[in-house]
């Protein structure tokens, strides 16, 4: 995730309105994007839902959706701003964290940017957030796996999974291999990124590619092997490099 622009830019009156212009136009890309990946009337899991801002789009497209947001504050902005979805049963809540096996678990977190939460225990350390936003607030948190969220809610078309350096743990609370699924890539957790690909290498015939920042459009032409993915993001030269991975299984309908 790209640093935040200063507070006196953000607050500015011309920055609102260039920023919602860009958020319609992205919102409109996005949508483009997902509905490749999306089948209609399908289930979609958004493991990270933050404010829902990408389960906006998922429900846009038709799909069921099953938000997973361990910080308690972001579940109640999340059962107001989706109640009506959740009223006709189009949109479920799970307030906990994912991992490798179900318990509890202590959340960093900042009060300035509630995107950076973390389970990583070492998130205030490695981050690249640390110098600017303080890892200043902790909350214990349940956590649940993939496993027995598929158990409750059934196999997913989609996956996506945005947990800030834990991504690779979260995976590990999978046994089955999903048709398709994205996790998010930091330049500073490519160690993670790369025990995200060879975890899931070892569950199915996937196929990956990945998607710079905020963008809508794949970043190779060509749909590459995890070893060969692997070497495409140590070579990239930004060092503050980041984005999503995707990855489709082979032979494995949504």
């Amino acid at each position: 995730m790209k640093p935040p622009l200063p507070s006196r830019i953000r607050a500015s009156r011309w920055y609102a309105t260039i920023r919602e212009m860009r958020h319609v136009w992205r919102h409109r890309a996005r949508r483009s994007f997902y509905r490749r990946l999306i089948p209609a009337h399908s289930t979609v899991f958004d493991i990270g839902a933050n404010a829902g801002h990408y389960a906006r789009i998922f429900c846009s497209l038709g799909a069921k959706v099953v938000a997973v947001e361990p910080q308690r504050s972001l579940t109640e902005n999340l059962q107001t701003r989706f109640s009506r979805e959740i009223a006709k049963k189009r949109f479920w809540i799970e307030n906990c964290a994912l991992g490798a096996a179900a318990g509890t678990a202590q959340l960093t977190k900042s009060t300035a940017l509630d995107e950076i939460a973390s389970l990583r225990p070492d998130i205030a350390e490695v981050s690249r957030f640390s110098d600017d936003y303080g890892f200043d607030q902790h909350e214990t948190v349940r956590v649940s796996t993939l496993d027995a969220l598929i158990e409750t809610h059934g196999t997913p078309a989609f996956c996506k999974i945005d947990v800030e350096g834990f991504e690779d743990e979260v995976l590990k609370g999978l046994t089955v291999a999903l048709p398709r699924l994205s996790f998010e890539f930091n330049r500073e957790f490519l160690t993670v990124t790369s025990q995200c690909l060879d975890y899931l290498d070892g569950l199915a015939a996937y196929r990956f590619n990945f998607v710079a920042e905020l963008h809508t459009n794949y970043s190779t032409p060509e749909w590459q092997t995890a070893a060969q993915l692997q070497q495409t993001l140590t070579h990239l030269d930004d060092p503050l490099a980041w984005g999503d991975v995707y990855a489709i299984a082979d032979g494995i309908k949504p």
